[in-house]
């Protein structure tokens, strides 16, 4: 759940604009026999007397990607060991495509449930079979529609969590599908991928010069990482800049339209953190301008950052002003997010915003007593 200060001040913010009411549900079986029948159902239920608009973002509970979306604990404080993708996702990217996989619309008193195949996203082999709990993550987050505009209502976890035992072999007997399966680029799409690789090597040489000349001083490190109180912050993003120096994106290897792209807009790309060098590229990636936030050259840097290799930098917040707020109210999970790095380069290279999330107003985003503290 977020500090109290934290929920105050943008509690006073949200009575600007009528804010859903959403309820969170995190259920399943209490008992599994073999790993592979490991599934969990999230259940949303619009609680309020209007009717809500809702993304299906990558990383909530309306989305049955195999994201990093839950924090699953055995009572020797042990967790699986997460296999499935992270995705880049842009919610303005979301909006405009105007597809209607883009959203969950609910009248008020409907729900929906999303099933989630938990041997498909998280190894078991090390933490073994038992007791655990099963809670959506820190920051989980819906984004919201209205008058054509996007809000944010972000959660605390705490509350919405399902205890679960499993029984029997903790080694999944399913043959994990490649995440890249069928990904074929056509001419103008590797043309395209060509032109956005040397301006995202710019954006990683530049971050890197910002760092030395600014360090943590800076006016943009500050906006992106956070007060300038901690040298071992610094530290840790020049080392996750200096990392990808050393990569060469050209010889990475792109695949377009592979299998969790289909019907998936906003999102622009996504990669398996193991799998090194490997990165799927969306329709949304495609359209969007080569270079800027939510570009196609800061997605390529962007998911290069999520490779265990590189670093594997995680997706607490997405977009410009839930990454500003991370930064200003927690910067040590600034320093661990992707979007974070991404507008960090793009704005040391001095690059303009492209398709950016700026809609995303911070007077919009409420964090307040009307949402369920997840």
């Amino acid at each position: 759940m977020f500090p109290l200060a934290f929920l105050s001040l943008l509690t006073v913010v949200a009575t600007v604009i009528a804010t859903p009411s959403l309820l969170l549900e995190v259920s399943g079986p209490s008992t599994v026999y073999g790993i592979d029948n490991f599934n969990i159902t999230t259940t949303v239920t619009n609680a309020g007397n209007e009717a809500v608009r809702l993304l299906n973002h990558p990383r909530g509970p309306l989305s049955d990607l195999p994201t990093d979306m839950f924090t699953i604990t055995n009572r020797h404080g042990f967790s699986p060991d997460f296999v499935g993708i992270s995705a880049k996702y842009s919610p303005s990217a979301a909006l405009a495509s105007n597809d209607r996989y883009a959203f969950t619309v609910l009248a008020p008193g409907q729900s929906v449930e999303v099933h989630h195949d938990i041997s498909a996203t998280y190894d078991f082999s090390t933490s073994g079979p038992g007791q655990y709990v099963v809670m959506m993550k820190n920051f989980n987050t819906f984004y919201y529609v209205a008058d054509g505009k996007i809000s944010a209502l972000v959660g605390g976890s705490g509350h919405a969590f399902h205890t679960i035992n499993v029984v029997g072999n903790a080694r999944s007997h399913k043959q994990r599908i490649d995440a890249h399966t069928g990904g074929h680029c056509e001419i103008w799409q590797k043309r395209a991928i060509d032109a956005a690789v040397p301006l995202a090597e710019k954006y990683v040489r530049h971050a890197l010069e910002d760092l030395v000349k600014g360090g943590p001083n800076s006016a943009e490190y500050k906006r992106w990482f956070g007060p300038a109180l901690h040298g071992d912050r610094h530290t840790s993003v020049f080392s996750h800049f200096e990392t990808l120096a050393g990569s060469n994106f050209s010889e990475y290897a792109y695949f377009c339209n592979a299998r969790f792209c289909a019907n998936r807009p906003g999102v622009l790309g996504y990669v398996v953190p193991n799998h090194f060098g490997a990165i799927s590229l969306c329709d949304s990636f495609f359209d969007a301008e080569v270079g800027g936030h939510n570009s196609r050259a800061s997605t390529i840097l962007h998911e290069a950052l999520h490779f265990s290799k590189n670093g594997a930098t995680d997706e607490h917040a997405h977009g410009e002003t839930l990454g500003q707020e991370l930064a200003r109210s927690y910067p040590h999970l600034a320093a661990t997010n992707a979007d974070n790095y991404e507008y960090f380069a793009v704005a040391a290279f001095g690059d303009g915003p492209g398709q950016g999330d700026a809609s995303v107003l911070l007077t919009q985003v409420h964090f307040g007593k009307h949402i369920l503290d997840l």
